[in-house]
């Protein structure tokens, strides 16, 4: 098990993590974090470390599920879009309703249905309802069911297991987001 210190989110959040592969650093990740499954970058191989991940209470620990698939970096594209409207509506709405917040960014969770905003201080009454309002907007937009379980789930039962080689329909792990993590191509 290889571990690394890997940055997350938009405010570039470190935290410790294990992975099985070994990784260069800048290379971009899917990790597993306390908020979800998220985007990351490898910053650096963890050295001279002998403990276990778990429990460490100084810092963030994540699990690096795999290295982003070219799959993954289309659907990234079209969450950024996604995020960059929602950013830009949240911007506006908060100047319109006279609320003092200011809204510095958004992290946006890799299932597309979960968005973190983060606030320059406290975010006064009229932020939380603006933000309320434009998340639901976001989640109406980029989430369906459907969505969000091709990306838990992949494209059937049991995909990304050796006993699902070919799962799902016509294209089987060739057309499946998680393609790139089906045990079955690695045989």
């Amino acid at each position: 098990m290889q571990r690394y210190y890997v940055r997350v989110g938009a405010l570039g959040e470190i935290h410790l993590a294990e992975g099985d592969s070994s990784l260069a650093p800048g290379r971009r990740v899917i990790v597993r974090t306390a908020r979800g499954v998220e985007l990351g970058s490898i910053a650096s191989p963890l050295r001279r470390f002998t403990g276990d991940l778990t429990g460490t209470a100084k810092h963030q620990t994540a699990h690096v599920l795999r290295p982003t698939t070219p799959q993954d970096e289309l659907l990234l594209k079209r969450l950024e879009r996604h995020k960059r409207r929602a950013v830009e509506a949240c911007r506006a709405a908060l100047a319109a309703s006279g609320s003092s917040a200011t809204l510095l960014d958004v992290d946006q969770i890799f299932d597309g249905g979960t968005l973190v905003m983060h606030f320059l201080g406290d975010a006064d009454e009229q932020a939380e309802a603006v933000t309320a309002q434009v998340v639901e907007q976001y989640e109406s937009v980029v989430r369906s069911r459907h969505f969000a379980k091709v990306l838990q789930d992949g494209c059937g039962p049991g995909c990304g297991t050796a006993e699902a080689a070919g799962c799902g329909d016509a294209g089987g792990c060739s057309q499946c987001a998680l393609a790139g993590s089906c045990a079955s191509r690695a045989t």
